[in-house]
């Protein structure tokens, strides 16, 4: 199998162990990474259903995605095997762990007890339940942080006639006594096989043991759980847990992974966990904790004593229902034989013990392989230890030794690239030297034995020469000199040379500067050299600037080398224009060797203006045009502040330096604004009411007004009616104030209203 590519894209390194799977170390050729290639063979008397099987259970395990569960890469199968492929953890099984630092500190055990139940929760909340959790199944990498291995395996291997008498035994000392019935399971199981996990890291003990695995489960289903204290001194709370986790009855025990991790995080908060009150069931007294001893001894004492007489049934109608459930499991078909371990046995020998249980001698196949002697044994299908029925077949791996290797060329190759093949061919030393060389660094050049020799890699010596690239060189100082008498030097340094050139007043073809610093060590083929060369001095024919913005011209005057020197004077030109220069348009001079002067313009003499707001507007606007100024009302605006007709602002403002002839604008008050008012009209009808038998007789109305313009002491009409009439009410309102209006006929008032302004 070593060597051998599975599924396309995995070539299997090394052989790790095995269990309910066969699992080897491999080299993922496609994404060039380490991996754990676990493979599981094919139930053949049930194909179909154990590939489906496989494929519901496992599957679903390649999104889970967890810092504390192992990750699945990768899920295929074969006719022959379920492939499972998952990431590479460096490090001991919980299980090792546990046996080599025990005992652990508790605050360890709480640190480990949380990664592990948080790999679990988050299984638990996409639905997924292990049903085998054990320390074997819990890794713990480099970093010491705890992965989970193994989900959906246990499941999808429940029916199987695969399942190994040693994987068996491993499994049941955590098995809950659910499962040990064959009863449907749920979350909870993987709490009580948690909660087995740490009572063993608390003590480094497990709490049942028995010399066969229905004599485990048996302890799980009916013994009282052992008394913890026993083992080590721990708090009443800590032991609660453990306690809490492995009820017997899936229903007293905790029903979440949140409600333990709840518990725990209280206890190592040094918060009191409620109802920490340990079950009377139970062989578990903790002497720390404030639970009297005396409570199960009274429970059981105050019972009825034919109750008591019955007891002694129980046990054994569990075991009778046990074996009833777990023999299918243990022992399928008639006569099962357990297949016993025929590894680095020869074939006469494997031939010998197969007659002897009465085994079929199947396939054989020979493959190279550098473990095991030529002609011995590699392994067996099915693996040692799995219960077969007689007559049964078993194919064998027969190893033909250490493969011979034949020398391959690694002149041309990247060092780094293949030196991990190198190091698996186990040279007895590798020596590697360095030199200079055109080809790119880190590229074997030579090797000491020559490709297609034979060699036997563990008795051969391999020096390979590794190529530096190119020589350094120490960079000359080329500044001052002339490029025509070095330029054949520095191409053969092998420089790539970039030229600048530029006008100086040293000699046309010197160098002035160059890119890299003269004594730095470089490597010509790494960097260019980059070289600013001398045009000699450069001419320009002076143009005439008159007229145009000095501003405009000014960075092309600096940028030729020109050294410049500006005077100012007042003129009707713009700001800023060139009125004069003194080098004559036409002429051609040496930019660096000429000051160029030049006289600019300032505009026109500038007048300070005066502060005019608050004054009336034509007297401001006489003293401005007595001073040259026009002036320009732009704007009457309304003002609290400015008295009617007087200048509210002008631009520009007091104290601004401007020509005389500048336009000065005003803004002039209008005085304070008016209210705001509006127009409210309203039609009423005045009924005629008249005692009088002649009803044609008129009735004096009169009006009284109360709003902008009209007094309510005054009527503002008198009518004279002989029916009812109606009649418009006008009143004008002014923003914030109210009007009025009352009617009276004949002296009595018939209707009156007062309105606001809205």
């Amino acid at each position: 199998m070593i060597g051998r590519i599975v599924s396309d894209r995995y070539r299997v390194m090394e052989y790790l162990g095995g269990g309910m799977s066969s699992v080897y170390l491999a080299h993922d050729i496609i994404l060039d990474r380490e991996v754990v290639l676990k493979m599981i063979k094919v139930d053949h008397h049930n194909r179909e259903k154990s590939k489906a099987r496989f494929q519901r259970e496992v599957e679903s395990t390649i999104h889970l995605a967890h810092p504390n569960i192992v990750s699945v890469l990768d899920v295929d199968e074969s006719e022959e095997y379920h492939l499972l492929v998952t990431e590479v953890v460096h490090g001991p099984t919980l299980k090792s762990f546990i046996d080599d630092n025990h005992p652990i500190a508790i605050d360890e055990v709480i640190r480990i007890s949380e990664m592990v139940l948080r790999g679990i929760q988050h299984a638990h909340n996409a639905g997924i339940i292990h049903r085998d959790i054990k320390p074997q199944n819990i890794l713990m990498n480099e970093s010491q942080q705890i992965k989970i291995t193994d989900f959906g395996i246990a499941k999808a291997l429940s029916e199987t006639r695969l399942t190994e008498t040693n994987q068996v035994m491993g499994s049941v000392q955590y098995i809950s006594p659910e499962q040990a019935k064959g009863q449907v399971t749920d979350e909870r199981t993987d709490i009580y096989s948690f909660g087995i996990v740490l009572y063993e890291l608390i003590t480094g003990e497990l709490p049942f043991d028995g010399e066969t695995p229905v004599a485990v489960a048996l302890k799980h289903i009916s013994e009282p759980y052992p008394n913890i204290s026993r083992h080590r001194d721990i708090h009443e709370d800590l032991a609660y847990i453990v306690y809490k986790c492995t009820e017997k009855e899936p229903n007293r025990r905790y029903r979440r992974v949140d409600d333990v991790l709840k518990d725990l995080n209280s206890f190592k908060e040094g918060r009191p966990i409620n109802a920490a009150v340990l079950p009377a069931d139970m062989d578990r007294t903790v002497e720390s904790a404030p639970v009297e001893p005396s409570v199960s001894e009274e429970m059981e004492t105050s019972a009825p004593k034919k109750r008591r007489r019955m007891l002694w049934l129980l046990p054994i109608l569990l075991i009778l229902g046990l074996m009833a459930i777990l023999m299918p499991l243990f022992w399928p078909g008639d006569d099962p034989v357990v297949l016993p371990d025929m590894q680095d046995m020869t074939m006469d020998d494997a031939e010998a013990v197969l007659e002897e249980n009465e085994l079929v001698l199947g396939e054989i196949t020979e493959e190279y392989n550098s473990t095991f002697d030529a002609d011995r044994i590699i392994e067996t299908t099915p693996v040692s230890g799995t219960e077969v029925e007689k007559g049964a077949t078993v194919d064998f791996i027969i190893s033909r030794g250490e493969e011979p290797y034949i020398m391959e060329d690694f002149t041309g190759e990247r060092y780094n690239g293949v030196l991990g093949s190198i190091n698996n061919l186990g040279f007895d030393s590798l020596e590697v030297n360095e030199a200079y060389d055109a080809s790119e660094p880190g590229t074997i050049i030579s090797q000491s034995i020559d490709p297609g020799t034979e060699v036997d890699p563990k008795e051969a010596s391999l020096a390979l020469t590794i190529s530096q690239g190119i020589e350094p060189v120490a960079m000359d100082d080329y500044r001052g000199q002339l490029y025509n008498t070095v330029e054949a030097e520095i191409a053969d340094q092998g420089f790539a040379v970039e030229i600048e050139q530029v006008y100086d007043s040293a000699e046309s073809g010197t160098i002035l500067s160059q890119s890299i610093e003269p004594g730095t060590e470089i490597v010509p083929t790494d960097e260019a050299l980059e070289l600013t060369i001398s045009q000699g001095p450069e001419t320009a024919l002076v143009a005439d600037y008159t007229g145009q913005s000095y501003d405009a011209v000014r960075e092309e005057l600096e940028t030729l080398g020109f050294e410049l020197e500006v005077q100012e004077e007042n003129d009707d030109a713009e700001s800023g224009t060139i009125l004069s220069q003194s080098i004559e348009p036409g002429t051609e001079v040496v930019p660096a060797e000429e000051t160029f002067e030049f006289t600019i313009s300032q505009g026109p003499a500038q007048i300070e203006i005066t502060d005019y707001t608050g004054e009336p507007y034509d007297t401001a606007k006489a003293a401005l045009e007595d001073e040259g100024f026009t002036v320009e009302l732009i704007q009457e605006a309304y003002s609290s502040e400015v008295e009617e007709g007087n200048v509210i602002s002008q631009t520009p403002d007091e104290g601004e330096l401007v020509p005389e002839d500048t336009n000065v604008r005003m803004i002039v008050s209008l005085g304070e604004e008016p209210a705001r008012e509006k127009e409210f009209v309203k039609e009423i009808a005045i009924p005629y009411d008249s005692d009088e038998e002649d009803q044609s007789e008129p009735r004096t109305v009169e009006i009284y007004i109360e709003d902008k313009t009209r007094s309510i002491e005054d009527a503002a009409d008198t009518i004279e009616i002989t029916e009812d009439t109606d009649y418009t009410i006008n009143l004008v309102i002014q923003e914030g104030e109210t009007a009025s209006y009352r009617v009276e006929q004949e002296g009595e008032v018939i209707a009156e209203e007062e309105i606001a302004y809205e």
